[in-house]
């Protein structure tokens, strides 16, 4: 009952930084959860599925508190579908890339990059939009998902800001773009591991994200926008150099 209820609850801790910044439901839970002992090609479909279900709830969550608008092809839904379609085919190429590469070569880059696009964000610049740099960051950052289970959120929330959207509309946006590029990377895991996977696993799991995915958005809209785009720009930092130690030491 012990480990049901950690599993729950780290889950529940991940969605509301997740969905409060944007980042780190995958990239915290997946190597806590293996580092714990449990097996890699189990812990990346469950944490898929529940983040996708986690990220749902969130999404409503965000539009009903007004960080962003999501009704009907608003801008806002636009950035989400020019982050999903370009995103959806790497899912399909970075699975299957995943069981055959190296992961320390990925992460070392993921690493790397997270770190600078942080401190770029850190800085007192304003960014002009561009949907060009919304379709790239949309490769980029659902390829890495798929890769390792995490990476999506820090590339994509602070690729937005760069990109010159206001920091609770990309961490938004990255809530709901996440939904898809969840479903879709969960199923080709699934597809390739013949469905044989507990259950039990990731429903533990949805459970905690659920009720994160209700308190994340909350957070997100009573912080101040430059305060909130200098802890976007912070966390990337600090959660790019915890992915390069994870792969040194």
């Amino acid at each position: 009952m012990f480990e049901i209820l950690s599993i729950i609850f780290l889950a529940l801790m991940a969605e509301i930084v997740d969905s409060s910044i944007g980042m780190m439901y995958g990239t915290l839970l997946c190597p806590l959860l293996i580092s714990a002992g449990c097996d890699p090609p189990l812990v990346i479909p469950s944490v898929l599925i529940s983040q996708a279900l986690g990220g749902a709830i969130a999404t409503i969550q965000h539009h009903k508190y007004r960080n962003a608008y999501f009704k009907g092809l608003s801008k806002d839904t636009k950035v989400v579908l020019a982050i999903v379609i370009p995103g959806l085919f790497a899912c399909l190429i970075a699975v299957f890339v995943a069981l055959s590469i190296p992961k320390y070569i990925l992460k070392t880059y993921i690493g790397l990059l997270v770190i600078a696009m942080g401190f770029l964000c850190i800085r007192p610049y304003t960014y002009r939009f561009a949907w060009w740099k919304m379709y790239s960051i949309g490769i980029l950052s659902a390829f890495n998902k798929a890769f390792t289970g995490g990476g999506f959120g820090p590339i994509t929330s602070t690729g937005k800001i760069l990109g010159g959207l206001s920091p609770r509309v990309s961490v938004a946006t990255t809530t709901y773009a996440e939904v898809p590029i969840c479903l879709i990377s969960a199923f080709t895991w699934l597809v390739a591991l013949h469905g044989n996977i507990d259950w039990t696993f990731p429903l533990y799991l949805s459970v905690g994200a659920f009720i994160g995915g209700l308190i994340g958005p909350y957070i997100t809209s009573k912080t101040e926008s430059e305060k909130m785009k200098k802890l976007v720009g912070l966390s990337a930092v600090i959660l790019g150099i915890w992915t390069l130690l994870k792969v040194f030491i």
